[in-house]
């Protein structure tokens, strides 16, 4: 009994060390070069979406979930009822919206259902491996991320699209914003008033890849 105790004890301390070791070794992607490229599938259309695409856009990239009260559509919170309109308000001023969906539990059936459900206005596109979210260590549902619409394709801003809330159904009513500002500033032209914040949200579901 003791032993199977403690093989135990010692699977649980391995499996917990190799994600803590796999969390490390995500770094940030740097604000001033190019964002990481990817070709993903929308969940509704299956066909491939390249952020290339979208070269000579501002593009905003937010990770997202169907399921995390920080991030669904809902009657009263959740960052989706904010972000929807906010995508529409850009739609004519060179600015793409894109969702990303990186968490296992949530399939590519599910998130294309909830995507008609809801009649969301911008691509949600699936990461079935969160080979992308790891390239751009997103961290939280929503996570966001703004482009240039230059050649490069770079990255001008990383994190939250506000101050944190204080509970879910307060999102998108913070006193101070960080996405619209930025955005503002990327099509004026000047300079940015943040460049990294902090994201609130839960948590990816990541896939522990076998090291």
């Amino acid at each position: 009994m003791k032993r199977r105790i403690g093989l135990l004890t010692a699977a649980l301390t391995l499996a917990l060390t190799t994600a803590l070791t796999s969390a490390a070794e995500r770094v940030d992607p740097v604000i001033g070069e190019p964002a990481p490229q990817f070709s993903l599938t929308d969940v509704v259309t299956g066909q491939a979406v390249n952020l290339a695409d979208y070269q000579g856009k501002v593009v905003v990239i937010a990770f997202q979930s169907i399921n995390c009260p920080w991030d669904k559509m809902r009657a009263s919170g959740g960052y989706q009822r904010y972000l929807s309109p906010l995508s529409q308000s850009y739609a004519d001023q060179n600015v793409v919206f894109l969702g990303i969906n990186a968490n296992k539990n949530e399939s590519s059936q599910e998130v294309g259902s909830y995507h008609q459900e809801h009649a969301l206005p911008y691509p949600i596109l699936k990461d079935t491996d969160n080979i992308i979210a790891d390239a751009y260590n997103a961290q939280t549902t929503p996570h966001v991320y703004v482009i240039a619409a230059d050649e490069a394709q770079t990255l001008l801003y990383m994190g939250g699209i506000e101050q944190v809330p204080t509970s879910p159904e307060v999102c998108g009513e913070m006193d101070e914003n960080y996405l619209v500002p930025v955005l503002t500033a990327v099509l004026a032209g000047e300079e940015l008033p943040y460049t990294k914040t902090a994201s609130k949200g839960c948590g990816i579901k990541r896939v522990h890849k076998a090291e």
